[in-house]
């Protein structure tokens, strides 16, 4: 679609230890922000309507916060969620003038050979919110935590 944004890659590691890696709270914090962004906090329901919610350490920045909602949530294959919603499907406000903007990310995965593939695709409302994403730096900052993740998950 043309509103999205799309991030390909082999993983070292099962789908099944992707999974974890994506679900498990401890484990998503070591991986999911680019180095030397740390996410301090997640809370990772993995069920429609649970809550994904992480706070992440920018150097110089301070503390920023994303809440959002699962949307799908089908182990080691697919996990979804949107900061549109939040927790059960309630209504997000989002702040455009905080620079603030919605999206969807849909995070498939598959065996291929001793390894996964990973797709993400990220989905905005207009081109203005995916252009805005992708000059924040989505294809570098995705993809260099996505990298994180197969490292970790491949030692698992």
């Amino acid at each position: 679609m043309a509103h999205d944004l799309n991030l390909t890659r082999l993983l070292p590691a099962s789908p099944a230890h992707v999974w974890r890696c994506l679900t498990e709270p401890e484990l998503l914090k070591k991986w999911f922000a680019p180095h030397p962004v740390e996410t301090i906090e997640a809370i990772i329901e993995p069920h429609p309507g649970g809550r994904f919610y992480t706070v992440m350490r920018v150097p110089d920045h301070g503390d920023t916060a994303g809440d959002g909602c699962i949307l799908i949530a089908d182990p080691a294959k697919r996990l979804s969620w949107t900061n549109c919603l939040i927790q059960d499907f309630a209504p997000a406000t989002i702040d455009p003038e905080a620079g603030g903007f919605g999206f969807s990310a849909d995070l498939q995965m598959s065996a291929e050979g001793d390894g996964c593939r990973y797709v993400v695709t990220v989905r905005h409302a207009n081109d203005a919110d995916r252009a805005k994403h992708e000059a924040m730096g989505f294809h570098d900052g995705w993809g260099t935590a996505v990298d994180q993740l197969g490292a970790l998950a491949a030692t698992l």
